[in-house]
């Protein structure tokens, strides 16, 4: 079945707090996939890996109707195995980049990263395929590893961006970096477009094979989210705790910011009643409301 509508949900700071599974507020994976049902497919559109989504996913006990990952470097068709990288020939400026950074995994996926003459131990994501992140700072993800920081966050990501400039600049980016310390280069097509969330309305057609896009509404926290809220199809949803550039965006483009905030709030639950109010959902809004209310009327009645 082709969906009747696209949710696009990123994931860190949207749905779950940084760099864990639990989707927020409580009831709000049932509502997912009850409106995935009901064909408003829930689909998450992030810079994490296909991995780390699915086991999101297995976490929540969501229907599965495909992931788009790495910043729209990959993605996986819903029910499928098999991770897809979009325009697959632009990874070799990723393993340049990292043979040139010297990238010796030791215990853990921790690396040795040689920066201007010094070795910095920081864990490299060992789950991505088309684009290279980065942990600097370990009091975030010290659930996965552990190391110890002597370089800034800062320092690394003006390090990146000078050897990226430098030689790959027509085909790497790097994205300023995450409130977590992550830092991460992606990729540019052959025509010198980046890679990134922009690139939601192709990948979504590509998935479902459509011809016809249905509407599409993106919900995200994050400044890596503007690209995918930029497209004319994408209705833009943020939270009153986004990121000040995101929220401003969002605003230009007279989309909808929450007055709560996400994800321990009910910031994304306010921005799915707000698409009932707007008719995004057309004839089917009546259903959605009643979706919304079984979960969540006590709280917006």
């Amino acid at each position: 079945m082709e969906p009747k509508s696209v949710l696009a949900f990123d994931i860190d700071g949207t749905l779950t707090k940084r760099n864990t599974y639990n989707i927020l507020p409580e009831g709000l994976a049932t509502v997912l996939n009850a409106l995935s049902k009901a064909g408003h497919y829930f689909l998450p559109v992030t810079g994490k890996p296909i991995a780390y989504v699915s086991r999101l996913i297995q976490t929540n006990h969501l229907t599965d109707r495909g992931i788009i990952a790495e910043n729209a470097g990959v993605y996986r068709k819903p029910e499928s195995e098999t991770i897809e990288i979009f325009e697959k020939e632009s990874v070799k400026a990723i393993c340049e980049l990292k043979e040139m950074l010297g990238l010796v995994p030791s215990a853990g996926n921790i690396c040795d990263v040689f920066i201007e003459g010094r070795i910095h131990k920081m864990p490299v994501d060992p789950e991505d395929h088309s684009i290279l992140t980065l942990f600097t700072d370990p009091k975030f993800i010290s659930h996965r590893w552990q190391f110890e920081q002597t370089i800034t966050t800062e320092e690394v990501f003006d390090f990146l961006q000078k050897i990226v400039q430098d030689k790959w600049d027509d085909q790497l980016k790097v994205i300023p970096p995450f409130p977590d310390g992550g830092i991460q280069v992606i990729r540019k097509t052959h025509t010198g477009r980046i890679i990134d969330k922009s690139l939601i309305v192709d990948v979504i057609k590509i998935m479902f094979e459509m011809t016809e896009m249905p509407p599409i509404a993106m919900f995200g926290d994050g400044h890596n989210d503007v690209p995918a809220m930029t497209p004319k199809e994408v209705t833009a949803i943020t939270f009153s705790n986004a990121h000040p550039l995101l929220i401003d965006f969002v605003k230009n483009k007279k989309g909808y910011i929450s007055q709560s905030p996400a994800p321990d709030n009910y910031g994304t639950v306010e921005g799915l009643y707000w698409l009932v109010k707007t008719n995004f959902f057309k004839e089917d809004s009546n259903l959605v409301k009643r979706i919304l209310d079984n979960t969540f009327k006590d709280r917006f009645s």
